[in-house]
């Protein structure tokens, strides 16, 4: 079952029903009856794919209704109101660019206007115009307010949807930002492994360099030796080469708990000449007692690599900060060949000490040799500051809100400020045409039956009235009357109606303007 159709056809019987009953009871012909529900119909299915269309259907249907019953006593059939209130509610559902529905709500009145005063050309024009500005007044209540008020919730239907998509996104880069994690802490333990395997390939081709260099050994003994260094510095190299795969399995760095003072021993039980400081006590994080384990084997390293036989003194000062300087003297005796060297060892240390909060400098020193320094806050830091999580969302909310009270007041202040802009053009072309249409009582006196047309109408002000009183009975055929006011507008209860017929005043009559009889002046 299409439910969609099944909706149509119930929202096209609901706006049927108010054209079925007041055509019955006005006893429209079937020929309009059938037209409406045409008319109607089509509307229906079209306000899902042309919401604007759907609506300028029935909103023209309604002005040529309007056109050819407004002034006179037919009354005005009001059926169609109720379909056009919810298309436009609909269409602002659908359709929110406002240019085009400004656009069908400008042209649709501006032909009503023309159309009413073709069909309808013995009406004043002056008639024609306040009618149609009471009409754009409705207009405003019944086709504009509706229309904003879909509009306004379409945009809080969007809203809602952007806000379940922000909540899906977070997810995904929540899940993401777990991936690259773990790649980084993959990378991470690789890079340890790299340094600490590489450390001990470094001090075994440090010894090796001693071996071949040791004239108290064979010539075969000292070319293996220098083989065995060759081997090492080779196996340091291709290391570096192939980091950045890891099992899914825990990974463990090698040597994982190892103190400085542990790391210098080791380093001088392979032949450095190496003498350790420690300064303060402290018990740093565990990231940042990692960063001087790396640091000092990274160093003590460099140093064997690039200063062999040189002296190197550790120095580390403990407390609210830590510092460690790993200084060499220089090499002080040749290395047969160059020790490879990937160039990621320093800026891998640099990258440490700055995901701690501290920092890192290296490079020669003024004596000779080479000296690394690093200082990073015992209990770690970052290394900017980081927004906090809520403020991204906070500040969506708070633009979802104030996008919220525009829509808010867009459908309720703008038809208000316009309905009064309105009203008050309206107040003021009444009042102009009111001031305009005085025929003052002795001026009326003046007038004779059977006075010429032309003559008569020398006395006569430039306009005549907008707002006759409604007569119930019939003039003989011929006549063409004309109504004016004795005094300024809303200051009298009566009007003055002259007729003329065959190019002469035929009769002139003082009518009742409101719900008391007329006490017509003195003369004045």
């Amino acid at each position: 079952m299409n439910w969609r159709r099944l909706g149509d056809a119930g929202l096209g019987a609901a706006l049927s029903l108010p054209v079925l009953a007041e055509s019955g009871a006005r006893q429209d012909p079937w020929w309009m009856q059938l037209t409406c529900l045409a008319i109607l119909g089509t509307a229906v299915l079209l306000r899902r794919s042309r919401p604007l269309l759907s609506l300028a259907l029935i909103a023209w249907g309604e002005s040529v209704i309007l056109a050819f019953s407004l002034g006179t006593t037919n009354g005005v059939p009001i059926a169609l109101v109720f379909a056009i209130i919810v298309l436009s509610y609909l269409a602002g559902r659908r359709e929110t660019q406002l240019k085009h529905f400004v656009m069908l709500c400008s042209w649709t009145l501006l032909g009503l206007l023309l159309l009413s005063m073709i069909v309808r050309p013995e009406v004043a024009k002056t008639e024609a115009v306040l009618t149609w500005l009471v009409v754009l007044l409705l207009a405003l209540l019944l086709v504009v307010l509706p229309w904003l008020i879909g509009r306004y919730r379409a945009q809080q239907v969007l809203l809602e949807s952007a806000g379940w998509e922000r909540a899906e996104r977070i997810e995904r880069e929540q899940q993401m930002a777990v991936a690259q994690e773990r790649l980084r802490e993959r990378s991470r333990i690789a890079q340890d492994m790299h340094d600490s395997v590489g450390h001990e390939l470094s001090l075994i081709a440090l010894r090796a360099a001693a071996l071949e260099l040791d004239v108290k050994l064979s010539g075969e003994q000292r070319e293996a030796a220098g083989s065995l260094r060759e081997a090492a510095a080779s196996a340091t190299e291709r290391l570096g080469e192939i980091i950045g795969v890891l099992r899914d399995s825990e990974a463990t760095t090698v040597p994982r708990d190892e103190t400085v003072a542990a790391l210098v021993e080791r380093a001088a039980a392979s032949g450095v000449e190496v003498e350790l400081t420690e300064e303060g006590s402290a018990e740093p994080a565990p990231m940042v007692d990692r960063a001087v384990h790396r640091v000092v084997q990274e160093s003590l390293t460099n140093a064997s690599k690039h200063a062999p036989g040189g002296a190197v003194s550790v120095t580390v000062r403990y407390g609210d900060e830590i510092t460690v300087t790993v200084a060499d003297t220089g090499a002080t005796r040749p290395v047969p060949k160059p020790t490879a060297s990937s160039g990621r060892g320093l800026d891998g240390l640099r990258e440490r000490v700055r995901l701690v909060g501290g920092s890192l400098q290296a490079g020669p020193r003024t004596a000779g040799g080479f000296e690394v320094r690093a200082v990073m806050p015992s209990a770690g830091g970052r290394p900017e500051p980081e927004t906090a999580a809520e403020a991204g969302a906070a500040t969506e909310r708070d633009q979802v809100r104030r996008t919220a009270r525009r829509g808010l007041v867009t459908a309720v202040v703008a038809p208000l400020v316009l309905g009064s802009v309105i009203g008050v053009v309206a107040l003021g072309y009444y009042l102009v045409t009111g001031y305009s249409s005085i025929l003052r009582p002795a001026a009326y006196d003046e007038l004779t039956l059977g006075q010429a047309e032309n003559d008569v109408r020398t006395a006569l002000p430039a306009m005549e009235m907008i707002d006759p009183p409604s007569e119930r009975i019939t003039l003989p055929n011929g006549w063409a009357c004309q109504y004016y006011r004795p005094a300024e507008p809303f200051s009298t209860n009566y009007v003055y109606r002259l007729c003329f017929a065959g190019g002469v005043l035929v009769d002139k009559a003082i009518l009742q303007s409101g719900s008391v009889q007329p006490t017509p002046e003195s003369p004045r």
